[in-house]
């Protein structure tokens, strides 16, 4: 395939199927906030959006591939991540090779975009710090901001769940989670 039609596959793949994928995820967080919902139907809707969060993941990293062939590690598709999402931003990134086992790849990717997002659209933040090394044969990802603070888990059920996600992907693959939040920022350490 040429390089042309590869870079517009991945416009196609961008445009349309991660764009649905995307609405649909804000549909079922819509779904996730209506007060009227029993908790069953908040766990079954909760793990429908952990589907949707990790068909966005493979699209993404689909389109990435096409468009760049040398994307191959997930350390080159978090680099890209990091860019997408918070390119307008200051940012700070501290990305070392080293190998991470196949069954963390999706999910690490899932826990790194939520807290890109958190910390681009809610935190207020002009610059977001991003480091993912090995530490004794585990992954250690931190994301942190300058902006206002306030990040914690949602354990009421209702409003925003996405700090939740996070903490039930790490608990799955018994890592830890913990989130340092002040007027000053906020620095969420993750290990897996």
């Amino acid at each position: 395939m040429s390089n042309s039609a590869r870079i517009e596959l991945a416009r196609d793949l961008h445009d349309g199927i991660a764009q649905d994928l995307v609405a649909l995820g804000y549909e079922l967080d819509l779904l996730l906030g209506a007060s009227d919902s029993t908790v069953e139907s908040r766990r079954e809707i909760r793990g429908l959006r952990f589907k949707v969060d990790d068909l966005i993941s493979k699209v993404r990293r689909e389109m990435y591939a096409l468009r760049d062939p040398q994307v191959t590690t997930f350390q080159d598709a978090l680099s890209q991540l990091i860019q997408d999402i918070c390119g307008e931003l200051q940012i700070t990134q501290a990305i070392s090779n080293f190998s991470i086992p196949d069954s963390h790849q999706l999910p690490l990717k899932a826990i790194a975009t939520e807290l890109l997002r958190n910390a681009k659209f809610h935190s207020g933040a002009s610059h977001i710090e991003v480091l993912l090394k090995g530490v004794e044969n585990r992954t250690y990802l931190e994301v942190s901001d300058n902006g206002v603070g306030g990040a914690q888990v949602n354990t009421s059920r209702l409003g925003r769940l996405g700090l939740m996600g996070v903490k039930e992907r790490v608990e799955k693959l018994h890592g830890q989670l913990e989130i340092i939040s002040s007027e000053n920022g906020t620095r969420i350490k993750v290990v897996l």
